[in-house]
């Protein structure tokens, strides 16, 4: 099921569960009591600060708003084919 949920939702999950993991991992390294104590109630907070985006990305979504996709770093002769290219696509 681990395996299947970033195919689902998508591969930010994924992301958030490696790096959680990690921190916790540390945590624990370095002070397995309060870690033991306080991991549950941090890592929620941070699933709930996770959530909290999908207003204002809906948000932006209902605005027509479109995130870049890629950065491109080109000179300014190749940057203005290539957005001509990209224009004449649709």
């Amino acid at each position: 099921m681990a395996m299947a949920i970033p195919f689902y939702i998508g591969s930010y999950l994924a992301i958030d569960m490696c790096l959680g993991s990690l921190i916790l991992f540390v945590w624990e390294k370095i002070n397995k009591a309060k870690a033991d104590a306080l991991a549950t109630a941090v890592f929620f907070g941070l699933i709930c600060g996770d959530g909290i985006w999908t207003l204002p990305a809906s948000i932006l979504a209902l605005a027509g708003v479109k995130p870049p996709i890629c950065m491109k770093f080109l000179s300014r002769g190749n940057n203005a084919k290539v957005d001509a290219f990209l224009g004449s696509q649709g």
